[in-house]
């Protein structure tokens, strides 16, 4: 069945609407290098979230940084080290199939050859490039520590680890292969994502922009790399002898852990497969949600997160949970690990050393009995609470 679009119509706050006209792409203005300059200035206009949720917020680093055999389009970090790497290429441009997987392959593969002195000279020979990386995302809550920034993107760097994104303004059935074909490259350890991007324009000359994740594969951890007469291919290896596939984000996560303590991993699994039975799961956004679905519960009740640096916030918890159940349960964090319970207005959370959020090896493994009969227990009180008809309470 052929594919059609109905032209959207913007309904404003006094109810006035319009209809808004389609913005293509391919000629005067509108063409890719407006798109990359659309992309570069709001790069919360990328589908990331749907990706690799792990990665959280993207910085816009550099457009048109030289790379291999070409430019990359556009090039962003987050503020834990992870890359991101955008070409924008219209539908109707011939350039596509195995020349975008080739392309995307070439970058990866000369980024792979970088250190972080390399990567950064190479961003600085870009358009709209900072002076030093790290200033871009200092600022940001979710920032590591210069030295913990430097050493996650020199990682990344070598192993190859990041994503890369094909960005367009239409689709062609051709072009929803590229996924499959992309995954026959196994051995790259980035994850590929096809995206289309429609823009419309209203009467008074503003952009709506429509993002639509089109295919992403995971990434795939095992390949053959050969270097023959200083060129580098990528061959795939039988599936049988493949792990199975992993995202970037999950991946990240656990070896940041595993850099803190490389027992962490195992102990953090441990505890999370005592969480099962009582219907708690592992959610990875930018850190790791410990969440619980409930019946007549718009939202899912959220134990706390633990964030790549190994750091444990049980805040969201106060958020949907009555103050009888949250702070009990924050006082039994608190007592596992000699902490005291934080109770301000708009901030509520269980703090060492003064304000400091404690570290999840101070947890685990020697407090996982603890932890989890101290989570079974506020889902006993929920219980209790609804059956008493208080029902849900958001503080």
């Amino acid at each position: 069945m052929a594919r059609h679009r109905a032209t959207p119509i913007l309904i404003t706050s006094d109810n006035n609407c319009s209809a808004l006209t389609r913005v293509r792409l391919g000629g005067g203005l509108h063409d890719e290098n407006w798109l990359q300059a659309l992309i570069h200035d709001h790069p919360a206009i990328l589908p990331i979230s749907d990706i690799e949720p792990g990665f959280g917020d993207l910085i816009a680093v550099a457009r048109e940084v030289p790379c291999g055999h070409g430019y990359i389009d556009n090039l962003y970090l987050t503020p834990s080290g992870d890359i991101v790497l955008v070409e924008t290429k219209l539908w109707r441009n011939s350039q596509m199939r195995r020349e975008v997987v080739a392309q995307a392959l070439d970058y990866v593969a000369a980024l792979s050859l970088m250190g972080f002195e390399t990567f950064e000279a190479a961003i600085a020979r870009g358009q709209q490039a900072p002076r030093r990386l790290y200033n871009l995302v200092r600022d940001h809550p979710e920032a590591l520590e210069e030295a913990e920034f430097i050493d996650a993107v020199s990682l990344n760097l070598r192993r190859g680890r990041m994503l890369v994104i094909v960005l367009g303004d239409g689709i062609r059935a051709e072009t929803e292969a590229l996924s499959d074909l992309l995954q026959s490259h196994a051995g790259a350890h980035f994850t590929f994502a096809l995206v289309e991007l429609a823009t419309w324009r209203n009467p008074a000359g503003d952009i709506l922009a429509v993002p639509s994740t089109l295919a992403r594969t995971v990434m795939i951890e095992r390949g053959i790399v050969r270097v023959e007469n200083g060129a580098t291919t990528i061959h795939s290896i039988p599936a049988a002898a493949q792990k199975g596939p992993q995202s970037i984000s999950s991946t990240d996560f656990w070896d940041m852990i595993a850099n803190r303590d490389p027992s962490l991993p195992a102990a953090i699994q441990a505890f999370l497969s005592a969480l099962e039975p009582l219907g708690v799961y592992p959610d990875l956004k930018a850190s790791l949600n410990l969440k619980l679905d409930l019946a007549d519960r718009e939202k899912p009740i959220n134990f706390g997160y633990i964030m790549k640096n190994g750091t444990f916030w049980p805040n969201p918890a106060s958020w949907t949970l009555p103050e009888a159940i949250w702070r009990p349960y924050f006082q039994a964090l608190a007592r596992m690990v000699g902490g005291v319970v934080i109770d301000e207005p708009n901030n509520k959370y269980v703090a060492v050393h003064g304000r400091s959020g404690p570290r999840i090896e101070q947890f685990l493994p020697a407090h996982q009995g603890s932890w989890v009969a101290a989570i079974k227990r506020v889902i006993a009180d929920i219980a209790i609470f609804e059956a008493e008809g208080i029902g849900e309470t958001t503080c």
